[in-house]
């Protein structure tokens, strides 16, 4: 929900040539836009917000529009430290997710997200929002078990145990094992649709395949704790990927 007139301004703040926001203005003002639904399209409509999805342009007139955001929980006195710097926000487009050691730090930032978004005609969206609290190493460090609800405006948010964040699972333990669960479902998942579909190509085919198709493990350096029953099935599911699509011996050993 991006106030294109807003945008446009902060744009002409930054030195913007104004021939090129008028362009930029002129475009988004008369765009059209229609919803494809089995291959039948509907009668086109005007939009009056919201930069366009798949356009060059649009990550980086997304970003312009929230750094003032960014900016103000960032220059926050609260977060976690890393040495002397303090990091108390990760944003990735409108993924944002925010971090204190403690309840009221977070409040803090939840307040300064919640007011600098309304300043900028955007909302948060209270059922995809919601806390989690990791749990420390030493039980001896606990400082309690149940904590208030936290308030975004005059909505309660929800704890969870669990959480997507750009695809990686994170569990209030920081125990990767159910991120790799996901890794072996989808394993087998791809592995069984090359299987349907091309399971009749050469072998120099099928290794472009599985390498392209297969192997896209981008979240995998991020595992750092894991038990070894879980890393295991892992590698029994890849074997058992390969036999199945190359058309091995499933009691085979290569």
């Amino acid at each position: 929900m991006v106030n294109y007139w807003k945008l446009f301004n902060m744009l002409l703040d930054d030195g913007i040539s104004p021939a090129m926001v008028h362009l930029l203005a002129n475009w988004y003002s008369q765009q059209e836009m229609c919803v494809r639904w089995n291959s039948v399209l509907s009668t086109c409509f005007t939009t009056g917000n919201g930069t366009r999805q798949g356009g060059v342009l649009s990550p980086y007139l997304f970003s312009r529009y929230i750094r003032g955001m960014i900016r103000s929980i960032a220059n926050c006195t609260v977060g976690c430290k890393i040495g002397n710097m303090s990091v108390n926000i990760l944003a990735y487009a409108d993924d944002i997710v925010l971090l204190s050691p403690s309840w009221r730090g977070l409040q803090l930032l939840i307040d300064t997200l919640f007011l600098c978004v309304k300043d900028i005609n955007m909302l948060c969206s209270d059922r995809k929002t919601v806390c989690m609290v990791v749990n420390p190493q030493r039980r001896s460090a606990l400082v309690r078990a149940v904590f208030p609800s936290f308030k975004l405006g005059t909505i309660d948010l929800q704890f969870v145990p669990t959480f997507h964040y750009l695809g990686h699972i994170i569990t209030e333990s920081l125990c990767d094992n159910e991120d790799i669960h996901r890794e072996i479902k989808n394993l087998f998942i791809r592995t069984n649709s090359l299987v349907r579909k091309f399971s009749k190509c050469s072998f120099m085919v099928k290794c472009t395949l599985f390498r392209s198709y297969c192997l896209s493990l981008y979240d995998i350096a991020l595992w750092q704790k894991y038990t070894v029953t879980c890393i295991n099935k892992l590698r029994s599911c890849y074997n058992k990927c390969i036999k199945l699509f190359f058309g091995y011996h499933r009691r085979g050993s290569y």
